[in-house]
């Protein structure tokens, strides 16, 4: 099932990689990170796991309450209306900026860049291989450390949304996302797949770079 899942994604990522404009919009991050001392990296990796938890909690949270309320359809008018808002209120109250990037989006704000692309790539070649997949720190060219780790469909809930179209969701569940996400492709995931990547951006603890 591993490999199949790498030769989908593997796919995906020869057929985005042309037609991203993302690369643009963003400052291509540098992997060079002798500015970062063992023990900033290890202080920030601490920090921005605590972040992408109380972010991701805060989230389940409200999505449940959403759930339970309003049925799925809730679940993804909530994913539309409110959950970015949610994650900026965390990110506000942290003093950083949260992203969720992914090449399977479904928002297209999520987009990943081309150096993303390529750590994902090498994030699901760990997978595949039952590595841990380990938060990481990189610099990017402004000199702000950017935490990087994966995010883990291991709810078989976000199945109902993200996982196989006629099987794992209806029809109109389907038509109900394509409503507000024409372009969707996040669907078709397996259970314990990886999903995307929290990327959290400490501009307040910019590094300056040689």
């Amino acid at each position: 099932m591993k490999v199949i899942y790498l030769f989908i994604f593997l796919l995906a990522l020869t057929a985005c990689h042309n037609t991203s404009t993302n690369d643009k919009q963003q400052p291509k991050e540098k992997t060079e990170q002798k500015n970062l001392s063992d023990s900033q990296k290890e202080h920030l990796i601490i920090k921005g796991s605590a972040i992408s938890k109380q972010v991701a909690v805060t989230l389940q949270k409200n999505l449940k309450y959403a759930i339970s309320t309003q049925g799925i359809d809730g679940a993804i008018e909530f994913c539309h209306g409110k959950a970015m808002h949610l994650t900026d209120s965390v990110a506000r109250a942290n003093h950083v900026s949260i992203r969720r990037a992914a090449k399977k989006y479904r928002n297209p704000f999520n987009t990943t860049s081309q150096f993303e692309s390529d750590l994902y790539k090498q994030y699901i070649l760990e997978w595949l291989s039952n590595k841990p997949l380990k938060p990481q720190i990189v610099q990017n060219e402004k000199g702000e450390p950017v935490y990087y780790s994966t995010i883990m469909l291991n709810k078989k809930v976000c199945l109902q949304c993200h996982g196989t179209p006629g099987k794992d969701m209806p029809a109109e569940r389907e038509a109900k996302i394509k409503e507000y996400y024409p372009n969707d492709l996040a669907t078709n995931f397996k259970f314990g797949q990886p999903r995307g990547m929290w990327v959290i951006t400490f501009a307040n603890n910019k590094v300056t770079t040689n």
